[in-house]
């Protein structure tokens, strides 16, 4: 603001020089002392009037002729506030009054005039307080206890609300209620135990003011877990409104169904005995005369409570103090940390130490050389707690400098993924849990050490050679380090797998052998190569000739065997596959025996206990033998499919069917030959029943049914009873030492 004052003064008029005069300095002079000069302004004092403002209040300023402590009129003052500027004129009486929309708080404030043609200007700096309009505190009190929840409420001058109505919102439900004549509300708060928010709102000013109102419980206890056997107890507290203990005093209690009074003592407490109580979890209602009622569980675990060991990894100068810890956790919660032992080795040497009431274990470790030791922590459990065991590292160094560099090859092959190992040491000590940045072909990868200080980057690059920048960080314990070193990647050779075994195998035992070599011929020993047959894949090593040999075990049939190499880092991966036939091994009666029977076909048709070509079986069977060409192939998916997917259930005879077995997926010996022969048939193969009494591996002598099913001249032996049996082939009972008592083109029983 800029103010532009006239003197009336015109240029060549004499007359404004009538009492004035030269001295002998040729200096213009006024001849009176007391009068203001041309061109002077009289001074000015601005004050505040207000050290506190309650919200939404007025902000008052004077300001007056510092001369004649004449109040100034009509004149503009700025006033700043948290950056914000704002204007008044003052009054008659020289006041300046601006309205605060602020929140309660103290605040500076800065009030400025900027003078005119006839006064000076003036400012001042100062603090004041808004203060709010309610007041009222945090609440605290116990159930159904007297304490009432209040609160005084003011206008903008701080005049108290006589008998107004005023809103008071508790747990989100409004009241409306009237002040007394001091402006005080009251307001009985009378809920369950639990912290509530109470938003009181001022009626004239808007303000709103949210305090807390926690009721405590007159009921006091904890969920208590504990192995049975043991001897806690069941602890509650009981209160009287007031806060005192409910001493010698009757209140009911539920536990395990059953509601009974027990008498609390002088403190306000009862006991359960709960030693012995089984395994389980149990439900307890305490109540108190008050009618508050709490529930709380008590856990009993039946032999031992699990426990848990936390430890840290550590690092310390050689010449440094050093102490580690760990922390004993149990499933029983705190009570049951403090006490037990704990056993640390390091170095080769063990300590004991019990634990505090916290669980914590301080062992101050004695002098150690450089390097990096292996801690493990043991805590031995006991009658009621279960064994924890952890280990960890603590890292002793002699120096702040460290050191990153290869460790094994910098030469890789192109596509192999085989991974760059560097090491990172200080002073020879391997450093764990660290990054390191590396930088290869303008790409930055971070990676972190292990527990023997390597880091690893596989390496997928063109062919080339390259750059590689490393960086680690400093901390509290080591220098960081960085450089460069350099890697190529090659183009990997060829490998070749070739069949070294014939194409006809027995169902006893299969060995495979298989010949990896270079595009030359040579050998390559030492890698492994993965065979596939019938649905499981095998690996083995190559020997110092290159080969790799397979034992298996498969049922009769028609198999593509696959192997394959995977490549490695300088030879590329092959694959490739062979078609082998597995015959039966074993012939015995009951077992697998050539077929002497001209009249077969009592042994495709159905029975009341095995329906043939039944919707759900017969879709079934479809979809287990599309694509498949051989009888072998077909019959040993249906084989299988009835070992893998029904349970055994132990049980005499025929109980489902082969209709319902398929349904219910178990059955016994019976049920599952039931459904074997329905689903054989179906196929088109021409099966029947074994009965016998048979040894089985668990030592029982028992009856027992299976099935043969006639693939080309032989019957071929299919018990899937279990796991451990194949079709042609059976493991879990002696096929040695056994009685056939009759086969069946339907079963009788």
């Amino acid at each position: 603001m800029v103010t532009v004052c006239d003197n009336n003064i015109s240029l060549g008029d004499a007359s404004g020089f009538d009492e004035v005069g030269l001295d002998n300095k040729d200096v213009l002079s006024d001849d009176s002392d007391d009068l203001p000069q041309d061109g002077e302004t009289n001074a000015t004092e601005l004050s505040s009037q207000s050290s506190k403002v309650y919200y939404h209040g007025d902000y008052k300023v004077v300001l007056k002729d510092s001369n004649s402590n004449t109040a100034l009129f009509n004149k503009t003052i700025i006033f700043t506030i948290n950056n914000v500027n704002y204007t008044a004129t003052t009054d008659n009486d020289g006041v300046a009054i601006v309205n605060l929309k602020l929140d309660p708080g103290k605040y500076d404030i800065a009030a400025y005039f900027e003078g005119d043609c006839d006064y000076g200007s003036s400012n001042f700096t100062s603090s004041f307080s808004i203060l709010p309009t309610i007041k009222a505190s945090d609440i605290t009190k116990y159930y159904k206890g007297a304490t009432k929840y209040t609160a005084t409420f003011y206008d903008s001058h701080g005049n108290p609300l006589a008998n107004r109505n005023v809103v008071v919102s508790v747990n989100g439900k409004s009241y409306t209620k009237k002040t007394n004549g001091k402006g005080v509300l009251s307001l009985d708060v009378n809920l369950k135990p639990g912290t509530y928010k109470i938003v009181s709102k001022d009626p004239i000013t808007g303000y709103k003011l949210t305090t807390s109102f926690k009721i405590l419980s007159t009921v006091s206890s904890s969920n208590l877990n504990k192995v049975k056997g043991d001897s806690r107890k069941f602890t509650v507290k009981f209160f009287k409104s007031n806060g005192n203990p409910l001493s010698k005093k009757y209140v009911k209690i539920k536990f395990k169904g059953k509601t009974k009074k027990y008498k609390t003592n002088s403190w306000g407490i009862v006991n359960l005995n709960v030693k012995d109580l089984k395994k389980g979890t149990y439900k307890v209602i305490c109540y108190n005369k008050d009618g508050l009622s709490k529930t709380y569980t008590i856990k009993v675990f039946k032999r031992k409570a699990s426990t848990g060991l936390t430890t840290n990894m550590y690092t310390f100068y050689t010449n440094q103090s050093k102490q580690i810890k760990v922390k004993l956790s149990t499933a029983l919660g705190d009570y049951s940390k403090s006490g037990k032992t704990i056993k640390i080795n390091i170095n080769g040497v063990t300590y004991s130490r019990t634990t505090d009431s916290n669980g914590m274990v301080y062992l101050q470790l004695p002098s150690l050389d450089k390097g990096l030791y292996k801690v493990q922590y043991v805590y031995g459990g006991n009658k009621f707690f279960k064994k924890a065991t952890s280990t960890n590292y603590v890292t002793i160094l002699s120096k702040k400098n460290t050191k990153l560099a290869p460790n094994g090859i910098t030469s890789f092959g192109y596509g192999a993924g085989t991974s760059l190992k560097v090491k990172y040491t200080a002073g020879g000590v391997p450093l764990v849990k660290k990054a390191v940045s590396l930088n290869v072909n303008g790409k930055t990868y971070t990676k972190t050490t292990d527990y023997n200080g390597f880091a690893y980057l596989p390496i997928n690059m063109n062919v080339g050679n390259y750059s590689v920048d490393y960086q680690t960080g400093n901390d509290s314990y080591v220098y960081g380090t960085s450089g460069s070193f350099d890697i190529d990647v090659f183009k990997r050779s060829a490998s070749k797998l070739s069949w070294k075994s014939g194409t006809s195998f027995k169902d006893n035992l299969q060995t495979f052998k298989i010949l990896l070599t270079d595009s030359n011929g040579k050998p390559i020993s030492g890698q492994t190569v993965k065979l596939t047959i019938d649905g499981a894949t095998y690996s083995a090593k190559t020997s110092s000739e290159g080969y790799a040999t397979f034992k298996t075990s498969v049922a009769l049939g028609t198999y593509k065997v696959s192997f394959k190499f995977d490549g490695n880092n300088n030879y590329l991966s092959s694959l490739s596959s062979q078609s082998v036939k597995v015959t039966l091994s074993l012939f015995k009666n009951g077992i697998n025996q050539k077929n002497s029977i001209s009249y077969l076909k009592a042994y495709i048709k159905s029975s009341s206990h095995c329906k043939v070509g039944t919707k759900k079986i017969k879709k079934l069977v479809k979809s287990l033998t599309k694509g498949l060409t051989t009888n072998e192939d077909k019959a040993r998916v249906i084989y299988n499919y009835v070992r893998d997917t029904l349970a055994y259930s132990y049980y005499y005879d025929t109980k489902y069917g082969a209709v319902t077995t398929l349904k219910v997926k178990k059955g016994n010996c019976v049920d599952h030959s039931h459904l074997l022969v329905s689903m054989f048939r179906t196929a088109g193969f021409k099966a029947r029943y074994v009965h016998g009494v048979c040894k089985f591996s668990d030592g029982d002598v028992v009856g027992h049914v299976w099935t043969q099913v006639l693939i080309g001249k032989n019957w071929v032996c299919a018990d899937a009873t279990s796991y451990k049996n194949s079709l042609g082939k059976i493991a879990n009972w002696n096929t040695k030492s056994y009685k056939i008592n009759a086969k069946y083109a339907s079963l009788p029983f």
